[in-house]
C-alpha cells in the first residue's frame, strides 16, 4: 500500500456571492449540544475523464460554492460568544476554507485505506473551533484519473440530514440548476421562553426501567436540587484507541436483513442489522460478563417537535437515546432481546416530553456535554453509537462529471456508520474501527454459520 502523503498547494476562502442578511444566528438547544464535540468529516470520490481539465474543474467548484452559501450562509460564520454568554453565530461572512491538495495514490488503493488523511483536521476540540471556518473542503487530485472532495464541518451548525442538503445543492448548482429545496434557517422555535426552566440531569441512578426485564433506557429527569452539569474530566482507558485501528464496511445484503427480521422479530431492517451488530461488536471485543454494555441511537425529530419543522430545516434536530444492559445478558439471551430493545430505545426517544426534556437539559447548561462524555462519568466502557443513515444522499453528489465511486463517513471507533449502497439498492452498509484482530473476529462473528455469504468491503 503507498503511502498517503497529501500536498496542499492552495487555501483559500470562498466568501458567498452576496452578503449575508442578518449579522448573528441564534443556534437552538439541539446545537449547543454539539459544542464539545469533534469535526465530522465526509470525502466523495470520483472518476474523471482523462480528457478534464483539472484547473477549469476547481474554478467552477469554487463559483458553484460562492453561488450556494447565499443560502447556506451560516457556513461562512463564525462561532462567538453572545452577550450573555450563550454560543451563537457571527454571519460576518468570513467564509468556507477551500484547500486544493494532490496526493501519488491511485483512487482503487485510495478507496481501501488512508481516506482520513485527505480533508482538514477533523478533532478539533470545542475551543479551537471559535473563529475558525464551520466548513472545509479540500479538494485532491489523485494519481491517474481520480479525484475527491472532503468536507469537515463542525456538528455545532448541522446535523447529517442537514449537511447532505447542502452537499445536494451545491452539487445543482455546480451542474447550472437551480436549487430545488431551499433550506429554512429559522430556529426561533427554541428558543427559550422568559422563565426558570427545571434543571434536567441525565445521571446513572435516573435510569428507569421501561418494561425490559434486563435492561434499562436512559430518561431526562427533572432535578430542582441542582442547578449546572460539571464536566468531572474523567476519561476511559477501556475504549479502544485509535492507534493501530482499521476501517472495515460490512454490507447487509436485503435477504440477510430478511433472514434477521425473522430471527430477531424486529420491526425495521435497520432494527434487525442493529441488534445483530450491537451483540457481535460486544463480543469481539471480548467484554466481560459482568460489564455493563450501552448502545444508543441519534433519532431525526424535526417531524416530532410541536410544531413540526419542514425537512428542509437547516441545523440540528436529533434526539438522543440510550440503553444499558450487561454483557452476560446480551450474549445469552437472543436477538430478538437486543432487537426489542432497540425498538423501544427508538420509540422512548422520539417521545414528544422526552424531546422536551432534553431541550430543558440542554438549556440548563449551555456548554453541555454529549452522550458518550455521560457514559464515561457513569464509569460505561463498553458500547456502540449508531450514527449516519441508509437514508442519506450519498451517492447523489453529482458535480458534473457523475456520481460519486465511493463515499466515506469518518466517524471514531465507538461508532456504528451506517449509509446505502452504491448502486442505489436496498442493501445496508455498516463501517466501524477496531483493532484488525477484534475485526477478524466481529467479521466471524457477523457472518459464520449463516446462509448468506461474507460480506467485507
Amino acid at each position: 500500500m503507498a503511502e498517503t502523503v497529501v500536498k496542499v498547494w492552495r487555501t483559500c476562502m470562498v466568501k458567498p456571492a452576496i452578503s449575508s442578511p442578518t449579522q448573528t444566528l441564534f443556534l437552538s438547544s439541539f446545537d449547543l449540544l454539539w459544542i464539545p464535540a469533534p469535526n465530522v468529516q465526509n470525502i466523495f470520490f470520483y472518476k474523471l475523464s482523462p480528457l478534464t481539465e483539472y484547473t477549469s474543474l476547481i474554478q467552477d467548484l469554487k463559483k458553484s460554492l460562492s453561488s450556494v452559501l447565499v443560502y447556506f450562509y451560516p457556513l461562512a460564520g463564525r462561532l462567538k460568544k453572545g452577550e450573555s454568554g450563550r454560543t451563537e453565530v457571527d454571519l460576518t461572512d468570513g467564509g468556507v476554507e477551500f484547500k486544493e491538495a494532490s496526493i501519488s495514490v491511485p483512487l482503487e488503493d485510495l478507496e481501501k485505506d488512508g481516506f482520513r488523511k485527505l480533508g482538514p483536521e477533523v478533532n478539533l476540540s470545542a475551543d479551537e473551533n471559535y473563529n475558525r471556518p464551520l466548513l472545509s473542503i479540500q479538494v485532491t487530485a489523485l494519481a491517474g484519473s481520480g479525484m475527491c472532495i472532503a468536507a469537515t464541518h463542525s456538528h455545532v451548525l448541522m446535523d447529517g440530514k442537514s449537511f447532505f442538503h447542502f452537499m445536494k445543492s451545491w452539487a445543482e448548482f455546480s451542474r447550472g440548476l437551480p436549487i430545488t429545496k431551499p433550506p429554512q434557517h429559522d430556529r426561533t422555535i427554541f428558543k427559550p421562553e422568559n422563565k426558570n426552566s427545571p434543571s434536567i440531569f441525565f445521571k446513572a441512578h435516573d435510569i428507569v426501567s421501561v418494561g425490559i426485564r434486563g435492561a434499562k433506557i436512559f430518561k431526562f429527569v427533572a432535578d430542582e436540587s441542582q442547578s449546572e452539569h460539571k464536566n468531572e474530566g474523567k476519561h476511559d482507558d477501556h475504549l479502544p484507541k485509535t492507534t493501530d485501528m482499521i476501517h472495515s464496511t460490512f454490507c447487509f445484503t436485503e435477504e440477510m436483513m430478511e433472514e434477521l427480521k425473522q430471527e430477531s422479530r424486529a420491526s425495521t431492517s435497520f432494527v434487525a442489522v442493529a441488534a445483530h451488530f450491537w451483540r457481535c461488536v460486544m463480543r469481539a471485543r471480548e467484554v466481560p460478563q459482568e460489564e455493563a454494555v450501552y448502545f444508543s441511537v441519534l433519532a431525526d425529530c424535526r417531524g416530532r417537535v410541536n410544531p413540526p419543522l419542514p425537512h428542509t430545516y437547516f441545523g440540528n434536530c436529533q434526539s438522543l437515546g440510550l440503553v444499558q444492559t450487561t454483557a452476560h445478558t446480551l450474549f445469552n439471551a437472543d436477538i430478538s432481546f437486543a432487537a426489542d430493545v432497540i425498538q423501544q430505545l427508538i420509540r422512548s426517544c422520539t417521545e414528544e416530553a422526552q424531546i422536551n426534556h432534553l431541550i430543558d437539559w440542554i438549556e440548563s447548561g449551555w456548554r453541555c456535554r454529549i452522550e458518550r462524555d455521560i457514559l464515561r462519568e457513569a464509569g460505561w466502557k463498553y458500547g456502540i453509537m449508531a450514527v449516519a443513515s441508509p437514508r442519506f444522499p450519498l451517492y447523489d453528489m453529482d458535480f458534473g462529471w457523475g456520481r460519486p465511486t465511493d463515499v466515506q463517513i469518518a466517524d471514531d471507533n465507538e461508532s456504528m456508520v451506517l449509509s446505502p449502497p452504491k448502486d442505489g439498492g436496498k442493501s445496508i452498509m455498516v463501517s466501524t474501527c477496531l483493532p484488525q484482530h477484534q475485526m477478524d473476529f466481529l467479521h466471524h462473528l457477523l457472518f459464520s454459520g449463516r446462509a448468506y455469504p461474507s460480506a467485507k468491503l
